[in-house]
């Protein structure tokens, strides 16, 4: 499997939405992703297309579709700043190495656009994600107490950040 790197558009919403849904208990609203196009905002996400494509993880009515969407990501940028603010997988395509490949896409973007310091927030519990972003070369930075709802309450976001050394001037 090679997956497609691209950028989203709004376009790819009903993509967006079935993946996030599929992948997150407290899913983002359509409003909310469709809200992550603007001039501030960039996005990267995994494609699978062409003859091979597998019906893994769609539900029936997509399954005719020639493409499938395997995750993205929506990051911000202000300055030299910028967030990744949400970053997905669909479950059937969870533990094969593509949250490493957004991730690999994301900080190379950022490299491209002179960004040179990175913040995410993730769920306490979510220790895979914790993992990953540790490897990526992320620190812990602190906590949000009681910050992401769960069906039980609330749990803690785990603050996290990279500081890049770039080389590449910063677009205006």
């Amino acid at each position: 499997m090679s997956p497609i790197f691209r950028p989203l558009s709004a376009d790819h919403l009903g993509a967006m939405l079935a993946v996030e849904q599929a992948a997150h208990t407290h899913p983002w609203s359509r409003s909310l992703l469709a809200d992550s196009f603007g001039e501030r905002y960039f996005t990267g996400s995994l494609w699978l297309s062409g003859p091979g494509l597998q019906d893994k993880g769609l539900p029936e009515s997509r399954r005719q579709e020639p493409e499938q969407l395997l995750g993205y990501f929506i990051a911000d940028r202000i300055l030299d700043e910028s967030t990744l603010m949400n970053i997905c997988v669909s479950p059937a395509w969870q533990g094969q190495g593509l949250g490493r490949q957004l991730m690999a896409n994301y900080l190379r973007l950022c490299e491209q656009q002179g960004l040179t310091r990175l913040w995410l927030e993730v769920r306490a519990s979510n220790t895979s994600a914790q993992a990953l972003y540790l490897s990526c070369g992320y620190v812990e930075g602190g906590r949000r107490r009681h910050y992401y709802r769960t069906d039980t309450g609330f749990e803690d976001a785990v603050l996290m950040h990279k500081v890049l050394m770039n080389k590449v001037p910063m677009n205006k």
